[in-house]
């Protein structure tokens, strides 16, 4: 039952009948669900890790199988290395998108199956820019039904409803309710379930929407921080959307935010800048990417380079041409690297007692970009390392070679960005590389970044 539980959900890989894991393994795997889950890791069934498996869940997995993981992250174990987060694989494409009820659950009346689901799709609504609408007839891009099937795959699955690459499935063997404490909520369950339907995967916050357990009826439930980062990932942010409403983290306690409003920029010709290189790029608290060369700060847009300012008039105390640059969308902080020195910014306003010094381990670095475990990584050479302030040297294991992990990745990578797409980009001479958040390069890449980033030519899909 345990093995089981742990292959469902992406801690083990399944195996044949008959076949059996080794108790090191399954050893790995309580730890990895102890760490997801904020447990105390021990790597043993104590009550408590018994207690959380035994909970109602969400059926989908947590994480990525081990045989499926980039080499680097087989022993997730290993705090210093980035989770290999479960998530569906696609986003939408268009802004408006249909849903249909396919078979509604007797428990409940139809207006209030119809409100509720309406309910659940406008929390995400309110902070991404989609449009849901319910339609009776014809087709549909998200197709929601109650099913009845049997339970047989362990313990801990009463709340089971799954997006299946947009389609919504409840179990009616459920006991649906709406407005009380008995039974599973219909509505904050299909909130939780569209997030799959429209990208998102588990998250490792416990308080989140988006985390595996059901957490119990809520009357004034909202999305997390977390959730909203997530998905705000994938579309952008919706109108009159913050991107940092909601409840934020319980164990670390986010910073006031306080800058200075972002100066007007000036517009920059279209096609002037075709033979730009980026010194770094990264994008910034406010949903903007900016890349620096020399003295200069870009602001790129959709179409190209939109705008050229000084670095200082922008970035006040900001190096000229500096080495890396990237955002801590947790803390919205901005870090600008410049040899054995770097720079914090709150929004745009340089942050009091910087610049700093950086360790020997983490000076003359080249790129930088936050991965999906909010984990800071630097690029130096051929090599990659993790970061934080207040490290003095490498953490265990690193550093280590970049192409081992980004497989396909250039050697001497001169800027990375983690862009709101959902993907990871690396950039050297006048070329780029784009990564997903697996790891795995897709096809077709490196480009020139010209036609992509800079406006120049005729205008492709990055």
């Amino acid at each position: 039952m345990l093995q089981t539980f742990l292959e469902k959900f992406g801690y083990l890989d399944d195996l044949r009948p008959g076949q059996h894991h080794s108790p090191d393994s399954t050893r790995e795997a309580i730890r990895e669900f102890q760490r997801f889950n904020g447990l105390r890791v021990t790597g043993r069934m104590d009550r408590r890790t018994v207690r959380k498996m035994q909970q109602p869940r969400c059926g989908l997995p947590d994480v990525v199988k081990p045989s499926e993981r980039p080499a680097g992250l087989r022993n997730n174990h290993d705090p210093n290395q980035p989770l290999a987060y479960y998530a569906p694989g696609y986003k939408w494409d268009k802004r408006d998108i249909n849903y249909k009820v396919v078979q509604y659950t007797r428990q409940l009346g139809g207006n209030q199956q119809n409100n509720a689901l309406r309910d659940a799709f406008g929390k995400w609504a309110n902070v991404v820019p989609l449009n849901f609408r319910a339609v009776r007839s014809g087709d549909a891009d998200i197709e929601i039904s109650f099913v009845r099937r049997q339970h047989s795959d362990g313990p801990g699955n009463a709340f089971d409803g799954r997006a299946i690459s947009g389609d919504t499935h409840f179990d009616d063997d459920e006991q649906w309710t709406l407005n009380e404490d008995r039974g599973t909520n219909l509505e904050i369950v299909a909130a939780h379930e569209f997030g799959h339907a429209l990208g998102m995967g588990h998250s490792n916050v416990p308080t989140a929407l988006m985390a595996p357990y059901y957490q119990g009826y809520d009357p004034n439930y909202s999305l997390h921080t977390d959730d909203i980062r997530g998905i705000q990932s994938l579309y952008g942010r919706g109108r009159g959307s913050s991107g940092g409403s909601g409840d934020s983290p319980r164990t670390t306690p986010r910073p006031r935010v306080t800058s200075r409003p972002r100066p007007r920029p000036t517009p920059a010709p279209r096609g002037r800048y075709c033979n730009l290189k980026f010194d770094a790029i990264a994008q910034s608290s406010d949903g903007n990417v900016y890349a620096f060369r020399r003295a200069n700060v870009f602001l790129i847009d959709s179409s190209g380079v939109r705008s050229r300012r000084r670095t200082s008039s922008v970035f006040r105390g900001a190096p000229s041409s500096p080495g890396a640059a990237v955002y801590d969308s947790y803390y919205r902080k901005l870090y600008i690297f410049k040899g054995t020195k770097y720079w914090r910014y709150t929004g745009f306003q340089l942050d009091r007692g910087y610049p700093r010094d950086l360790p020997r381990d983490f000076q003359n670095v080249r790129a930088a970009f936050q991965w999906s475990d909010r984990g800071i990584y630097l690029f130096k050479g051929n090599n990659y390392m993790r970061w934080a302030e207040g490290l003095t040297r490498y953490s265990r294991g690193y550093p280590r070679p970049a192409n081992q992990y980004w497989r396909g990745a250039p050697t001497n990578i001169e800027a990375a960005l983690q862009a709101r797409d959902g993907y990871y980009y690396f950039f050297k001479g006048r070329r780029y590389w784009k990564f997903d958040s697996r790891a795995v390069k897709q096809s077709g890449y490196p480009k020139d970044s010209r036609p992509a980033w800079l406006g120049c030519g005729t205008r492709v899909p990055r």
